[in-house]
């Protein structure tokens, strides 16, 4: 078992009675009850960012977040040996599945809440004024021009990867998927909703994955908010959206039930709907596929390209028949 060092230790007023190692964290038994001693690859400065943010979620209401336990010197870190460690409260849990009903509904009301009290943040480590906001709406514009790019690089070709050939046997397919995204969308959209969050510093998790959430019982917790910055809160909710969708066979029935929970607690703008709609519908792993080949420098290193593709394609049909269904429905 590893031991956990002296020098971390000293840093907090708290009796460790007992310990063990997890997954690069320390689990700790103390007089003040349990906590977890969590190793960070995340900079102070996003550190100091998540204390405060993490203090105003709880002050809102939001519980499922365990508090951060500062050291003697008032920091909401300790380090040792280079290293980085954030202490938090800790419950025993479970991951959750997203291919299991309970998990996913409890996964979709957690981040609702989430997103709910963390509205109205301010610190002095950041101004959500001058935070750069990803625009959703140049993004698929610019991901959309790439697709024509690569097969006008890739038609000539005399001798074609396996790749390649996969991508001109589908392409069209996604190319349009990608138009239509285009479609439900506008620029004033994104602008609107971008504009929002400066005006209303919401916080946005920025890592809402199965591996973010435990589950206690029928109660659902964060594990963590390292990378929370301000931002669009509909990415993260579009984000699970698809992970969700893509294991559950892009389930329509499942897609609208959940969205219906979301807005029961936290409900959505004209504007985000919009945008959520128009990514659920653009081909995101398609449009990533198409940009790491057209930035590979070997064309022979196609068979990680070729691997992606066909795991793609898999749900391709669920896919565009889920894609009309969201654009005339959602």
């Amino acid at each position: 078992m590893k031991t956990l060092p002296n020098d971390l230790r000293s840093q907090y007023d708290l009796e460790i009675k007992k310990h063990y190692y997890d997954r690069s964290n320390f689990i700790l038994d103390t007089n003040k009850g349990k906590y977890i001693l969590r190793k960070m690859n995340i900079s102070t400065e996003q550190i100091l960012f998540m204390y405060d943010a993490v203090n105003h979620l709880r002050g809102n209401g939001f519980l499922q977040i365990g508090s951060i336990y500062p050291t003697k010197k008032n920091l909401p870190y300790s380090t040792s040996r280079g290293q980085i460690y954030v202490m938090q409260t800790y419950k025993d849990g479970k991951e959750v599945e997203f291919n299991e009903l309970a998990d996913i509904k409890g996964s979709i009301k957690l981040l609702a809440n989430f997103h709910k009290c963390g509205v109205g943040f301010e610190t002095s480590l950041k101004n959500s004024q001058a935070i750069h906001i990803k625009d959703i709406y140049s993004y698929f514009s610019k991901r959309t021009r790439e697709t024509h790019t690569l097969k006008k690089k890739i038609t000539p070709l005399s001798q074609k990867t396996p790749f390649e050939i996969a991508f001109l046997k589908d392409y069209q397919d996604y190319e349009e998927l990608q138009k239509m995204a285009l479609d439900c969308t506008s620029q004033t959209c994104c602008k609107n909703i971008m504009t929002n969050v400066q005006l209303t510093n919401s916080l946005a998790h920025n890592d809402f994955k199965y591996h973010a959430i435990r589950r206690m019982g029928d109660n659902y917790t964060l594990v963590h908010i390292d990378l929370c910055t301000y931002n669009m809160q509909v990415l993260d909710f579009s984000s699970i959206l698809i992970k969700i969708m893509q294991k559950n066979s892009w389930d329509t029935t499942l897609l609208h039930e959940l969205i219906t929970i979301y807005e029961t607690i936290r409900p959505l703008s004209d504007d985000e709907k919009a945008v959520l709609k128009a990514m659920l519908i653009f081909p995101d792993k398609f449009a990533t596929i198409c940009n790491n080949y057209l930035q590979c420098k070997r064309r022979n290193n196609y068979s990680m390209f070729a691997v992606k593709w066909d795991n793609m394609i898999e749900y391709k049909e669920e896919q565009i028949k889920a894609a009309h269904y969201i654009k005339e429905n959602l």
